[in-house]
């Protein structure tokens, strides 16, 4: 049988679980309104944009010197599941002839993280991350020898303990950089070497479901037998263990932590209501992490420090609870979003998801995160698509990196000043 049928024989209840079940967890935070989350498409074309900024000045608020311009009064790109590459050839084109729309929310592939930052001006990361404290779980690929694939990598880089990056066990797990210490380490190094930089975001999604569980959770069986991935549920210990992987790339005046943005306040979101953020030029050449989980994973990380004390990563919260610093809209249409931003949260919003805004050049959406208080844009298409016809690209007026929030800048702020 060919490659094609093989997969349809053996495939199709996995694919179908897949479907149904998603492939992000960008829906998952309780502070916004409820989006679908599905990856979309990016191109590997290497042009750069010019980092040069536009000349237009946001809306005032308050009036304030350039240098007290703080790090949420900006707005910056950013990609989404920023690691990830597009499944091997025979392996797309059985999951293609299964499932279109699954193929299609996968058939994305983005460049290495230090060309993002240096062509292209990405100031914002998300990976996709699961603890491996044994080493090897993520070693071996179950649905390969149904393609007629190796289901052993032969990638020494997956044998080892910590903590791995991609995006879905088994058949869609290729990255650009499958470590989560690889991949912050070419992101510290492009740092270093660019000190002037406005601060990098990096989101980390905690994953722990394997797709039998994602499928159970739609109340969907799976009726082959296969050496599926049991991935390790997140516990507090391997969040501690989290922090110290970040912390073994980072050296502590290179992140911008919670503690230092808390202060004296009683709690963070006293602090960013009231204090405020650290200024631009004081913050040039750090990085912020932040976590997309809510829920379960989010109590565990906050349950001994309420207002992240102590801790590296911000988390993905609710206005008003005590760890409240970051909040998640990805709808940039929600209603909450510039409310929240003016009250001093840093806010991630998505411009396009999944593909059919960029498969159909639709740019409300995109238009829509733009004008609003977000700041920080996630996208696949900071470069067309390379997999269909669109002219559908994200990026800020005059190719800039950053640029003044449209919603939350002082009257102070002129885009031209903020240029790395």
């Amino acid at each position: 049988m060919n490659s094609r049928g093989i997969a349809a024989a053996v495939l199709a209840p996995l694919m179908a679980t897949v479907a149904a079940c998603g492939g992000s967890g960008d829906n998952s935070s309780t502070a916004e309104s409820p989006s679908t989350a599905a990856p979309t498409t990016t191109s590997s074309i290497t042009t750069a944009p010019t980092t040069a900024a536009p000349t237009t000045t946001a809306a005032a608020t308050t009036t304030v010197p350039i240098d007290d311009v703080d790090i949420n009064h900006v707005q910056v790109i950013g990609s989404h599941n920023s690691y990830h590459l597009i499944p091997e050839p025979v392996l797309f084109d059985g999951i293609a002839a299964l499932s279109p729309e699954l193929a299609a929310s996968i058939e994305y592939s983005h460049l290495p993280l230090p060309d993002q930052l240096g062509d292209h001006g990405i100031r914002q990361f998300e990976l996709d991350v699961f603890a491996d404290p044994a080493g090897g779980l993520y070693a071996n690929r179950a649905a390969n020898p149904v393609v007629s694939l190796e289901a052993a990598s032969g990638i020494a880089a997956l044998d080892a303990p910590g903590f791995k990056v991609l995006h879905t066990p088994d058949f869609d797990y290729a990255a650009t950089c499958l470590t989560l210490v690889a991949c912050l380490e070419q992101i510290r190094d492009w740092s270093t070497a660019n000190p002037n930089h406005i601060p990098i975001m990096i989101m980390i999604e905690m994953k722990e479901e394997s797709v039998v569980d994602a499928a159970a959770a739609e109340g969907l069986e799976i009726g082959i037998e296969l050496p599926w991935t049991e991935p390790v549920a997140v516990t507090s210990e391997l969040l501690d263990d989290l922090d110290a992987e970040i912390r073994s790339v980072f050296a502590p005046p290179h992140i911008i932590e919670p503690d230092e943005v808390r202060g004296s306040a009683d709690t963070l979101d006293e602090a960013v209501r009231t204090t405020g953020w650290p200024t631009l030029a004081a913050s040039r050449g750090q990085v912020l992490f932040t976590m997309d989980n809510g829920g379960r994973i989010r109590d565990l990380y906050t349950a001994n420090a309420p207002s992240l004390e102590g801790r590296p990563i911000f988390t993905s919260s609710s206005p008003g609870d005590p760890d409240a610093a970051f909040v998640r809209f990805n709808d940039p249409a929600d209603p909450g979003l510039d409310e929240a931003a003016l009250d001093g949260y840093l806010i991630r919003t998505r411009t396009d998801s999944p593909t059919a805004d960029a498969r159909n050049n639709d740019t409300t959406r995109r238009e829509t995160a733009l004008a609003s208080g977000a700041h920080f844009l996630s996208t696949d298409y900071y470069l067309p698509s390379e997999y269909f016809d669109s002219d559908y690209v994200v990026g800020l007026p005059g190719d800039a990196v950053t640029r003044c929030n449209p919603v939350t800048a002082p009257a102070s702020c002129a885009d031209a000043d903020l240029a790395e």
